[in-house]
C-alpha cells in the first residue's frame, strides 16, 4: 500500500492524547484545590500551566490533519471546488457549534422559559440531529432529522437570552469558533497553494510570526517597551477583527502543522524513520530555542497567544510526537488504544460532556460544584476523561458519531 493511503496512526494517537486531557482539564472547573502548575496562567502571568499547553496542541493536531484529509479526497477524484466547499462547510459547522456553546457557557435567563441544562440538552441534540454521519446520506428520514435539529437551533437562536438580558451573539467563538476560523483560514491556503504549498504555507508562518511580534494596544503586554504599539481604533485591528484573525496565534499553531504533515506527506517516501526522527526532533529543539528568545520579549502567556507560548508547545509537540510515532513503529501503539475513540472520533467526544453536565443535574437533581477537592478531585477529571471516551466508543458503535 502506497503512504499516502495509510492513515497516520501517529496523528491519531497525538490527537486522541490530546483530546483526553482537554476532557481532564476542562472539567477542573467543577473541583478545588488544583495545584496552581495545573491550571490556566492568567492573562498577565508569564507561565505556561499544564492546562495551556491542551489547546495549542489541538491546534497542532488541526493542521497535521488538513494534508492527509485534502490528499484523500484529490486521490478519489473530488474536484478543486469539491475541496473548497468541504472546507467552507466544515469551518461553518465548527463556528455555528462554537457560538451556540458560547451563548451557553455565558448562561441562560430561565425566565424565558426553559433553563441552561434544557438549552444544552437541546443544543447537543441538534448537534448530532444535523451533524451526525449517517449510514445512508440521503432519504426523507435523514433529512426529517436533520430538519428537526436545524428547528432546535433556531428556535434557540431566536428565544435565548442571557441572565442580562443579551440576545445570542459569539462572544469569543468558544474554542470550536477559534479552531473553526483558523481551519478555514489554513485549509484554504494549503488546497489552493497546490505545488507551492511549502513556500506559500511558511510566507504566511512569518507573516503570523510578525503580527504576534507587532501587537497593538490588545496585546501589548512585553517583557520591555512594544515593538510597535498602534493608535486605537486603527486599520490594522479593524481588518484582522473582520478576517477572525486576531494576532493570528492560532493559525500560526495550526498552520505548522499544515506544514509539518505536508512536508511528510511530500518527501517521507524518500527518507527512512530514523532521518525523519531526527529531523523531528531537531524541529522541536528549534521550537524550544525559538520560545526561550522570544521570551526575553514577551511573556508566555495563552490568553494573549504569545510566542513563547506558541512555540514552547510546538517543542512540546513535536516531541511528543517522536515518542508516540516511536510505539507506532515498535507495534506498542496498542497500550493506548483506549484512547482511540477520542482520536477517531474527536468531535463526538467533545460534545459528551455538554450531554453529561445536564443530564447529571436533571436526572439526579445535582449541580456540578467544586466541593471535591484534590487528589481525589483530580482522580474525579481522570475518571470523567475516561467515562467521556467510554461513551464516545459507544455512541459509534450505535452509528451516532458526529461527522462535519
Amino acid at each position: 500500500m502506497n503512504y499516502l493511503e495509510k492513515r497516520n496512526l501517529t496523528i491519531d494517537l497525538l490527537r486522541a492524547l490530546t483530546m483526553a486531557v482537554m476532557l481532564m482539564v476542562n472539567d477542573f472547573w467543577s473541583v478545588s484545590g488544583i495545584p496552581h502548575w495545573m491550571k490556566h496562567a492568567k492573562a498577565t502571568e508569564d507561565m505556561l500551566g499544564f492546562s495551556d499547553v491542551v489547546f495549542p496542541s489541538f491546534l497542532f493536531c488541526v493542521g497535521l490533519s488538513i494534508p492527509y484529509a485534502i490528499t484523500a479526497m484529490r486521490r478519489k477524484g473530488r474536484s478543486e471546488g469539491d475541496v473548497v466547499r468541504h472546507i467552507l462547510s466544515r469551518s461553518f459547522a465548527l463556528i455555528l457549534m462554537g457560538a451556540f456553546i458560547c451563548n451557553y457557557e455565558s448562561g441562560i435567563d430561565p425566565s424565558i422559559g426553559y433553563d441552561r441544562n434544557a438549552y444544552c440538552l437541546l443544543m447537543t441534540l441538534a448537534f448530532f440531529l444535523v451533524f451526525n454521519r449517517y449510514e445512508q446520506s440521503d432519504g426523507w428520514l435523514v433529512r426529517g432529522l436533520k430538519a428537526i435539529g436545524w428547528t432546535i437551533l433556531l428556535f434557540l437562536l431566536v428565544t435565548s437570552r442571557s441572565p442580562e438580558g443579551r440576545t445570542f451573539y459569539p462572544y469569543w467563538w468558544g474554542i470550536l469558533g477559534l479552531i473553526g476560523w483558523a481551519y478555514l483560514f489554513c485549509a484554504l491556503v494549503y488546497a489552493l497553494s497546490r505545488n507551492v504549498f511549502a513556500q506559500a504555507i511558511t510566507l504566511v508562518l512569518l507573516f503570523a510570526v510578525c503580527l504576534c511580534c507587532t501587537p497593538t494596544a490588545d496585546y501589548s503586554l512585553f517583557q520591555g517597551q512594544p515593538i510597535l504599539s498602534l493608535p486605537e481604533p486603527n486599520i490594522v485591528d479593524l481588518t484582522l477583527s473582520t478576517l477572525h484573525i486576531g494576532n493570528a496565534s492560532s493559525h500560526l499553531l495550526v498552520m505548522s502543522g499544515v506544514l509539518f504533515s505536508g512536508l511528510y506527506l511530500k518527501w517521507s517516501a524518500g527518507f527512512s524513520r530514523s532521518r525523519q526522527t531526527t529531523a523531528t526532533l531537531l524541529l522541536g529543539l528549534g521550537c524550544f530555542v525559538l520560545a526561550a528568545a522570544f521570551h526575553q520579549l514577551f511573556i508566555t502567556s495563552k490568553i494573549i497567544g504569545t510566542l513563547p507560548w506558541i512555540f514552547y508547545t510546538l517543542g512540546i509537540d513535536l516531541v511528543l510526537y517522536v515518542l508516540l510515532d516511536w510505539l507506532v513503529a515498535k507495534g506498542k501503539s496498542a497500550w493506548l488504544s483506549f484512547l482511540q475513540p477520542a482520536g477517531t472520533a474527536t468531535l463526538t467526544c467533545y460534545m459528551v460532556p455538554y450531554l453529561l453536565y445536564p443530564l447529571i443535574s436533571i436526572l439526579m437533581g445535582w449541580e456540578w460544584s467544586s466541593a471535591i477537592s484534590e487528589p481525589f478531585g483530580i482522580i474525579k477529571c481522570i475518571v470523567f476523561s475516561a467515562i467521556c471516551i467510554a461513551i464516545t466508543w459507544l455512541l459509534c458503535k450505535l452509528s451516532i458519531r458526529l461527522k462535519i
